[in-house]
């Protein structure tokens, strides 16, 4: 059992064969992984609010999924719980689902879904106490299928309590995508790790309470495959505010100056996006750094130097639109020069001249480079200038960012971010933060899933909040790119959550969380929030 480990639907299925070769059959999988069921079911039956005599339904589909809800239900009815089955597909057609079905007790009541409201399956979703999900498990993609739906329909509106064997029936677990008649489980039992979609929106909302249960699949059968994910952060999960503070915010020095933190070159703004280099200047100097140089045109100059007295600025030429031109190069590297960092793109805009810009930063940028927005969009067409890059490069693109650098739809990525993000990172060697409600972190061959945050984040500005604190760690620190991206994450996801739990997340604005930075940072390092 890996609890912090994410697997994708591959990797899982690589495990189950390698455990075959190992000596360990599915059947003894689905064996021990019936009983883990039962006792998670059993121990539901306790619960306050549950009569003195439950009636538990299992749900069972053809597949192994459905194999292990019957061997629960062996299992709850040799404890003398009242136990019921329906079959949703059929009789069971994997060998190891065929002798689970094969070995029920001939006392339990095991009845056919058809279709019919007015047949005893119906009355049995009416009845239970207790509704045990194995329809599909992992295996699921699409649509739920026409013939299935009203069984869905009345599972939704009348089930009591919930409790859904590996991944809720209607969740993929590659994507996490979940149409609207996924089941709402509230308790989730899935097998020797997580799946990669029930850490991605919408599925996660549609497990409940997650439980890891190990199933006896050897260590030597684990995937070795690099995409393999670690779940670094999730609420009431492996880090707590305070420990967090302790692993990644290294003590600053009393005698520490300005020097000591860095400086940050921000090439951001246009007349279009002043905001955006605002925001993600003011990000930066929040998370310490120790000098930020604004480096834009002299329309967006003017409007931020009111407000951002910490900055210095540079003046860039301009184009008749407003936007930067190519020829600002070799002012931008002399400013590099005495830097630590380059944040490139927030606010930049995209035209032609933009793209000649972000290619030959990235190509002669001494230090790292943290590409957003429109940077990205300005590499798409130039690409493979990464590969000549002289520094390290992260790319913190939301899902239409990455499907433009991967040259695929967006369909397409958020049917399977996970993969987009570490081919990306693998073949050009960059750090990947894949940006949404739940944000991938991919650098060479680790990965890791962010899932803390709300819908505080939902607005325009936090992807440049985001630029501003991963560019400013990068600028103070010599710690890898993908530890500074994972903290910024964890930073601004966390920061949200608890400025939501004093204001309510529609109104909360990025410059209300950028003010709230120091208090929290604060509460990180072991004082009052």
């Amino acid at each position: 059992m890996i609890k912090d480990r994410i697997l994708t639907v591959e990797q899982m299925k690589a495990c189950e064969r390698r455990s075959e070769e190992l000596g360990v059959p599915a059947s003894q999988l689905m064996a021990t992984a019936g009983e883990k069921l039962a006792s998670h079911v059993m121990h539901e039956t306790m619960a306050d609010g549950q009569p003195d005599t439950p009636e538990v339904l299992i749900l069972a589909g053809k597949g192994n999924n459905g194999g292990d809800g019957l061997v629960a239900a062996n299992h709850l009815h040799r404890s003398g719980i009242s136990t019921k089955i329906v079959l949703c597909c059929g009789k069971p057609t994997t060998p190891a689902a065929v002798k689970a079905f094969d070995s029920l007790n001939k006392d339990i009541d095991v009845m056919f879904y058809d279709g019919d409201n007015t047949h005893p399956w119906a009355e049995a979703i009416d009845n239970a106490t207790i509704i045990v999900d194995a329809i599909f498990g992992t295996g699921f993609t699409g649509e739920i299928e026409r013939d299935l739906q009203p069984l869905f329909i009345k599972l939704n509106t009348y089930a009591k309590r919930v409790i859904a064997c590996d991944i809720p029936s209607g969740v993929d677990a590659r994507s996490g995508q979940a149409g609207v008649l996924a089941v709402q489980a509230d308790v989730t039992v899935t097998m020797h790790a997580k799946k990669l979609g029930m850490l991605l929106s919408p599925g996660k909302y549609f497990c409940g309470y997650i439980r890891v249960e190990d199933i006896g699949i050897p260590a030597a059968a684990m995937s070795d495959d690099p995409i393999m994910a670690n779940e670094i952060y999730a609420k009431a999960s492996m880090l707590d505010d305070l420990q967090l503070g302790k692993k990644f915010l290294t003590s600053r020095k009393p005698w520490a100056h300005k020097g000591t933190f860095g400086k940050l070159v921000c090439v951001c703004g246009c007349r279009r996006y002043i905001g955006a280099a605002g925001i993600s200047a003011t990000a930066a100097m929040r998370m310490g750094v120790g000098l930020v140089e604004v480096c834009s045109t002299g329309k967006v100059i003017d409007s931020l130097a009111a407000n951002l007295y910490e900055c210095t600025f540079n003046e860039m030429k301009a184009d008749a639109e407003g936007y930067m031109t190519s020829e600002n190069v070799p002012a931008i590297l002399e400013s590099l020069a005495d830097a630590k960092a380059l944040l490139l793109g927030c606010g930049l805009g995209h035209t032609p001249e933009t793209e000649k810009l972000v290619a030959e930063l990235i190509e002669k940028s001494p230090v790292p480079v943290i590409l957003d927005a429109d940077g990205i969009n300005s590499l798409v067409p130039n690409i493979d200038v990464l590969l000549k890059k002289q520094s390290t490069v992260i790319l913190t693109p939301h899902p239409g960012e990455l499907a433009r650098l991967c040259g695929v739809s967006q369909d397409e990525v958020l049917a399977d971010r996970l993969k987009y993000t570490y081919d990306l990172s693998k073949k050009y060697g960059v750090t990947v933060v894949a940006k949404s409600s739940e944000t991938i972190v991919c650098c060479a061959d680790r990965t890791e899933v962010i899932t803390a945050g709300n819908t505080t984040l939902s607005k325009g500005g936090s992807g440049d909040m985001l630029a501003g604190l991963i560019a400013s760690l990068t600028a103070q620190t010599k710690r890898s790119s993908l530890i500074n991206c994972i903290l910024a994450c964890m930073v601004m996801g966390r920061a949200a959550e608890v400025l939501s739990t004093k204001r309510s997340e529609r109104g909360i604005l990025t410059r209300d969380i950028l003010a709230y930075l120091p208090f929290f940072l604060k509460h990180l390092e072991g004082g009052e929030d």
